[in-house]
């Protein structure tokens, strides 16, 4: 009899540790990490689609310059974050508009200018958080990800009336090229890859899609 109820203790513990791994692996579906963005908070469950929506250009104040600062070894980091703090807000709002566009789940992309919004309209606002230029001697001699470049930003989806309906963070790097690239292209193209993954994001919430998937 002691046997028998030492095996179901055993028995018991197993069962609580399986169960324990199954529901460490439950995602909650409000709050994503490393999905289609690398960090989605949802304040509301789901987007309604085909509405318009209004990207604003993205804020760089007070933006990381990361090793193309104001003490940078090589002065064409610097002046790339310079050059991308001037055209990153364009690039990144284009291709997301394009990307939204396309995906089909929204018709309408409103006019950055727009100030009376239709009640149904979405805003898409952030601000960039970093602009790093890496090394181009690192991505050519190194390889592998070394010296790779990089845009973050931040940013939230709200409606009309400024409540929020999400909150994210995300960031695009490069890290292989030609002689180990241009810098101003290297972070256009991170800046381009950040806004199509924002409208991606859009397009599989309002969807009903899993976020969970980058």
């Amino acid at each position: 009899m002691a046997q028998a109820r030492g095996w179901l203790a055993i028995g018991c513990l197993l069962s609580l540790a399986t169960t324990g791994v199954v529901l460490s692996r439950v995602k909650d579906p409000m709050n994503i990490s490393e999905g289609v963005l690398d960090e989605i908070h949802l304040k509301v469950a789901t987007l309604r689609g085909g509405v318009p929506v209004l990207i604003r250009p993205f804020s760089t104040d007070g933006v990381n310059p990361g090793t193309g600062g104001a003490d940078a070894k090589n002065e064409k980091r610097s002046d790339a974050v310079k050059e991308l703090v001037k055209i990153g807000p364009g690039l990144l709002a284009e291709s997301f508009k394009k990307t939204l566009i396309d995906g089909g789940r929204f018709k309408a992309v409103l006019p950055a200018g727009t100030e009376t919004l239709p009640e149904d309209a979405v805003v898409v606002e952030g601000r960039f958080v970093a602009i790093e230029p890496g090394s181009k001697a690192k991505r050519y001699w190194g390889g592998f990800g070394a010296g790779k470049s990089g845009v973050q930003v931040s940013g939230t989806v709200k409606d009309s009336s400024g409540k929020v309906l999400a909150e994210f963070t995300h960031m695009k790097n490069s890290g292989i090229g030609m002689f180990g690239g241009n810098y101003v292209k290297f972070l256009s193209d991170d800046t381009r890859d950040v806004g199509q993954d924002i409208a991606t994001f859009l397009g599989r919430w309002a969807g009903g899609e899993d976020l969970q998937k980058d």
